[in-house]
């Protein structure tokens, strides 16, 4: 069984060659070794490449990347509010305090993420893949992740009240104490303390 991903892992970006800010991106079908702050992709982007790019405040809410590929983002404090990433692949990805709710990543991979303060209330990753992910101080309440190998998925730390899983995809999966009469619910399992005037 695989070790809990740690961050110093997730392969950063190469040195980037330009710089955008306060830019509004349309049409584009790739972005390489580039630095976004405060930029807003517009309009749907199928097949978008990404690849070595850093994003800081950025905007793409409600915006569609079906079938993106990334490799090497650092995605810092972005508006990804119902965002379309469906049979997508990340890899080597950092996301932190990113706004995440609601979006949808049905068929995708993940592959070296690392989830930091992230909002992803009511997010769907349903029958999707994810190898070596780590979700620390987020907030999944109420994401459904159901038909999704979750084996080598790190939750500790994060909020999964009302998180939705199928129990035959969770074994490896590392969770905190705090965490555990959620997934145990998962099992239809009840987790209860004993009554001493029961005994």
């Amino acid at each position: 069984m695989a070790e809990p991903l740690r961050q110093s892992e997730v392969e950063p970006p190469e040195e980037q060659e330009r710089s955008l800010s306060s830019e509004t991106i349309e049409a584009e079908r790739e972005l390489t070794r580039v630095k976004l702050s405060r930029c807003r992709l517009a309009g749907d982007h199928p097949k978008l490449m990404l690849r070595d790019l850093t994003a800081e405040a950025c905007d793409a809410r409600n915006t569609s990347l079906v079938d993106v590929v990334g490799t090497r983002l650092v995605l810092r404090d972005c508006q990804l509010l119902g965002v379309d990433v469906s049979g997508g692949v990340l890899r080597d990805a950092l996301l932190v305090g990113c706004q995440l709710r609601m979006a949808r990543a049905f068929g995708a991979s993940f592959e070296r993420c690392w989830f930091e303060g992230c909002d992803l209330r009511e997010a769907e990753f349903e029958e999707s893949q994810f190898d070596r992910v780590a979700f620390r101080d987020c907030n999944l309440a109420g994401a459904r992740l159901l038909r999704s190998g979750l084996g080598s998925v790190d939750f500790r730390g994060s909020r999964v009240e009302g998180l939705a899983v199928s129990p035959d995809r969770l074994a490896g999966a590392v969770i905190s104490g705090e965490q555990a009469d959620v997934f145990a619910a998962a099992f239809g399992l009840r987790v209860l303390p004993i009554n001493p005037e029961e005994a």
